[in-house]
């Protein structure tokens, strides 16, 4: 990949059904032997859903996103928005509430410019740290998050319920953002 082809840009309600594509993708391959294969098969028939789901959260401007594209095609995106974990400040604490890549862009360099837009926003927002969740035997984005100096959360781990399984998710906290 040309680092001149990739452009990271907000997002608009008109991507939605791209950013749907891009998570549907990226959730198949990431969380292959993560969560059920029958269930990742499954999440086609969510495109439309997840369509609306993104048409209206950009429309509605509390979930911020940023889109990677090569070449005009949407690859990943990135979305922030005020942290939604009991007792956090929703001033203070910023959220990643969402961040996939199609895998074939993963290790080109893509996700990183894609996580530094993100990064710009939170800053933007006037967040003063940022939390996350993520699968925690997804070991290729702990590594992802760990390497961009963020730090898993001691006892936050909890269980999920995807596709009659329970995988555990951990929250990871920022650095000081400025």
């Amino acid at each position: 990949m040309s680092s001149n082809s990739l452009i990271v840009r907000p997002a608009t309600s008109a991507d939605a059904s791209a950013i749907a594509s891009v998570q549907v993708l990226s959730w198949q391959q990431a969380y292959a032997g993560l969560i059920p294969d029958q269930y990742l098969a499954a999440l086609q028939s969510s495109l439309s859903r997840r369509e609306a789901f993104w048409c209206e959260s950009i429309a509605a401007g509390g979930t911020h996103l940023s889109l990677a594209c090569v070449n005009e095609q949407a690859i990943g995106f990135i979305a922030i928005g005020a942290c939604r974990d009991e007792g956090a400040s929703a001033r203070e604490t910023g959220e990643v509430t969402a961040f996939y890549l199609l895998p074939r862009y993963w290790r080109t360099g893509a996700g990183r410019a894609l996580w530094t837009a993100g990064l710009r926003s939170l800053v933007e927002h006037r967040y003063r740290q940022a939390m996350l969740w993520v699968l925690s035997e997804n070991a290729r984005a702990r590594r992802f998050y760990d390497q961009a100096g963020w730090s898993p959360e001691p006892d936050s781990e909890r269980s999920l319920l995807i596709g009659g399984t329970s995988p555990r998710e951990i929250r990871y906290r920022s650095p000081a953002l400025s």
